[in-house]
């Protein structure tokens, strides 16, 4: 790689894990054996071969420094210049990326502002960044309350920090419980260096404070023009070029995903929700010092963070078209066979097979729903969310043939080697003796709770959107950051 940064980085990740520096040899991903063999195997061999050099026999584990807590002095021209300065990255095409912000313009951060910023929090300037409240992890693993959120490079923050990062973002004070709660997420990406994908970043605001601060949660949502919705957006991508230094096209972990900079606010003032359904905040939950689970409350505000392999979005959205269906008119109701025939019917019968064949892996997904289309559901006779989920996951399934057969198949298996959950048996041993066994497409590692529906983007034309793969967004207490 051609600039000191990017190596002394990758060196600090290697020591990181109690590694000597590792050294790097690029290899092209097409083209025949044959072919590509010649263009790095000298190069392999001399890498795996060649003596240590005195820096690749450091060892340890490698310690962040303490970064000074005032970074520039200067004019305010000067410090806009600082903060936008670049380097050329490789992999960029040579173009020049910023290292302190997200490439736009900011708000310098000086001690007025920042001082004015912490107002939006009785938390104190020094505090460390760490979880709020206990909770339970993916795999079974228990995250304590008070344990320090830790970034790249072992890099930790403080509140103070994130107050620097919100004014550069352009939040105002009243924003900050919500900047402190996606600070707790650990910003937008913290797997640097990791692959690149189209695993995008997205935050929703589920509870009271998404209207104390003004949050859009109803038409355009996830457009330009909320400063609330935008600059909480934004602040996760600056917070990932500050804590960790994860530089775009060096050490980030997504392709550029355009969603991947939003923040909206789930619309819970949708009839649904007046009718039985919760929204995300009740859905979400934490444990208490017994280590009970316990539910938050319509009266807690909650983050929730999402991810996915990309976004499907709003398929046959056109003005009317999902409307029509219930009384019997146009493409949906001819394609479930109802047409001329007024009554209540599924709209997502129609979706979710395009979904299996888009994405034909066993997982969970987020759907993003415009609250007409919620409340479709609700008048079809899914008095509940989980009803909603239950019926996904007891009606969609794929065989695991069709998943070894699908390219999503090795990665997630351990090569058929896992062993599949409902079965207790590996993967490779059903695809041997049970090829047609079904897996459920909608409902991980945690069943039919693993999906999600956030009602939010409404007031316009019926749309939806899909999170593929991405399962319940993360949940994140805002209100103890108040």
């Amino acid at each position: 790689m051609c600039y000191s940064d990017q190596q002394n980085y990758f060196h600090n990740v290697a020591l990181t894990n109690g590694c000597p520096n590792i050294r790097c040899v690029a290899v092209p991903r097409i083209g025949h054996a044959d072919e590509m063999i010649p263009t790095f195997y000298d190069a392999l061999v001399k890498a795996l071969t060649g003596p240590l050099t005195a820096k690749e026999k450091e060892s340890g584990l490698y310690s962040p420094p303490a970064p000074p807590r005032i970074l520039f002095e200067g004019t305010n021209d000067e410090a806009q210049d600082f903060l936008q300065q670049t380097t050329l990255i490789e992999n960029c095409r040579m173009c020049p990326i910023a290292k302190y912000t997200d490439g736009l313009p900011v708000i310098v951060p000086t001690e007025e502002k920042v001082a004015a910023m912490m107002t939006g929090t009785s938390h104190k300037p020094t505090e460390p960044i760490a979880t709020q409240y206990a909770s339970l992890g993916w795999f079974g693993g228990t995250t304590p309350a008070g344990a320090s959120v830790s970034y790249s490079q072992k890099y930790t923050s403080t509140v103070e920090k994130v107050a620097i990062c919100a004014v550069m973002a352009g939040c105002k004070p009243q924003y900050m419980p919500v900047a402190l709660a996606i600070a707790t997420s650990g910003g937008n990406s913290t797997n640097c260096p990791g692959t690149s994908s189209m695993w995008e970043t997205w935050f929703v605001v589920s509870g009271p404070i998404a209207k104390e601060i003004g949050m859009n949660a109803g038409q355009d949502s996830m457009d330009t023009g909320s400063p609330a919705n935008n600059t909480l957006g934004r602040v996760g991508a600056i917070m990932t070029a500050n804590f960790g230094g994860c530089i775009t096209g060096a050490v980030r972990t997504d392709s550029g995903n355009p969603i991947h900079n939003v923040c909206f606010a789930e619309d819970l003032d949708a009839s649904v929700f007046s009718e039985g359904w919760v929204g995300f905040n009740q859905e979400s939950s934490h444990l208490d010092a017994s280590g009970k689970t316990i539910n938050y409350t319509a009266k807690e505000s909650v983050l929730g963070k999402g991810a996915g392999w990309g976004m499907v979005t709003g398929l046959f959205s056109f003005p009317g078209y999902y409307r029509s269906l219930n009384m019997g008119q146009m493409g949906l109701a001819r394609w479930l066979g109802v047409e001329g025939k007024a009554g209540y019917y599924n709209w997502m019968e129609v979706i979710l097979p395009i979904i299996v064949r888009a994405m034909p892996a066993p997982g969970a997904g987020s759907f993003i729903l415009h609250m007409n289309l919620a409340q479709l559901l609700y008048d079809y006779g899914f008095k509940t969310k989980a009803a909603v989920y239950k019926w996904m996951y007891d009606n969609w399934f794929i065989t695991v043939h069709d998943y070894w057969n699908s390219g999503l198949y090795d990665f997630p298996t351990d090569g058929g080697r896992a062993i599949e959950p409902t079965s207790g048996k590996s993967y490779n041993d059903l695809l041997k003796t049970d090829p047609n066994y079904k897996l459920h497409v909608f409902g991980g590692m945690m069943g039919p709770s693993d999906n999600c529906i956030i009602v939010g983007d409404s007031f316009g034309d019926e749309h939806w959107y899909y999170n593929l793969l991405g399962g319940k967004p993360s949940s994140y207490p805002i209100d103890p950051w108040r």
